[in-house]
């Protein structure tokens, strides 16, 4: 009978061959489980001290596990008409080589998840479904005569520390390059969260003058978000490590005159051809994906297709059609039989 030092010992070593990026497995975790301590097990993919954080934290784990499946549908919304679709998991397995293979993808997915956990613990705190935070009061000393700070305003600062350390728990910076660019990313979909915020504000006055506001800051819906990290893919920066004073450090590779920021998505290593299945590299190839022959966009059947051709067939199905709203409160709906081409690629 081994003691529980040993056992301890065992299980840790065990950990430093679970690829980092398993926690993501965590998506995969049934509704029932959620309100449980099973929710803190190797089985789900989380490192030793994520089980900790967990352990302690069981109030805000349903919560990172909404936020982390909220950024992955929004990656796949955002990539659905590219070679590569978000797609992450193959016949109920993860593919952990494309989470770690240091590729402008791998730096998305870090971005997307650590602004989705925080952006679901943000709103967690506002709704009252969390009783270890709450509004963002820090906004009701603001002196102006014509503006009264109110309401709730989401506490982003709260959401984003959260996110923060969950993430990098599981990075080991000093050891590992992958870890290094993995904050970083995790950082950058932080901060990018942190600038998705409007002003709300409701009048008051005669005859609706607005002469004085009541106002609260809230978090634009999660899609903006995406949008913003989408178009930081578009411009992610190829870096490459650079040791200074005993530290490494991220540095831009190919534009010697421009830093990298930290709202930058960054990666080391070039996507690998996303048009070929390759289980190896994470890519499923664009064989039999559904796309549009009418387009000039990246959506064609030229371009997702990789010029390997397509397919296309009729098909038939019924529909609701015709549908009107009876005051209150019905919706009635004929039946019709439509018809429609769908292209798919060879």
């Amino acid at each position: 009978m081994f003691s529980q030092f040993k056992q301890l010992q065992i299980i840790a070593f065990l950990f430093l061959f679970i690829p980092s990026e398993q926690w993501l497995l965590i998506t995969q975790v049934p509704d029932i489980t959620m309100s449980t301590k099973g929710l803190c097990h190797i089985d789900n993919g989380l490192s030793t001290r994520q089980i900790l954080f967990c352990q302690r934290h069981l109030d805000i784990m349903p919560f990172i596990r909404f936020g982390t499946n909220l950024a992955l549908e929004e990656c796949k919304t955002q990539f659905k008409n590219r070679h590569w679709n978000c797609s992450l998991f193959y016949e109920q397995k993860q593919i952990e080589n494309i989470l770690d293979s240091g590729t402008k993808e791998s730096a998305y997915i870090h971005a997307i998840t650590a602004a989705g956990i925080a952006y679901a613990i943000t709103k967690a705190c506002s709704t009252g479904r969390l009783n270890s935070c709450g509004c963002d009061m820090s906004l009701q000393n603001k002196n102006d005569p014509t503006t009264k700070w109110s309401g709730c305003s989401d506490n982003v600062l709260f959401g984003s520390e959260i996110a923060r350390k969950f993430l990098n728990l599981r990075e080991r910076p000093m050891r590992n390059k992958q870890s290094l660019l993995n904050i970083h990313n995790n950082q950058a979909g932080i901060k990018t969260i942190q600038t998705e915020v409007d002003r709300q504000c409701k009048c008051h006055g005669v005859s609706g003058s607005c002469e004085f506001k009541t106002c609260w800051r809230s978090l634009k819906p999660f899609f903006h978000i995406g949008n913003q990290l989408k178009e930081k893919y578009d411009d992610a920066i190829e870096v490459r490590l650079h040791r200074s004073e005993n530290k490494l450090r991220l540095m831009a590779r190919n534009t010697p005159y421009e830093r990298q920021t930290k709202l930058d998505l960054v990666y080391l290593n070039p996507s690998p051809n996303y048009c070929i299945k390759n289980i190896t590299y994470g890519s499923f190839g664009t064989y039999g994906r559904s796309c549009n022959r009418s387009s000039r966009a990246i959506d064609s059947c030229e371009l997702l297709c990789c010029n390997r051709g397509y397919q296309s067939h009729i098909v038939t199905y019924r529909d609701k059609c015709n549908c009107r709203f009876t005051f209150c409160c019905t919706i009635t709906c004929q039946e019709c039989i439509q018809t429609k081409e769908i292209s798919r690629c060879l």
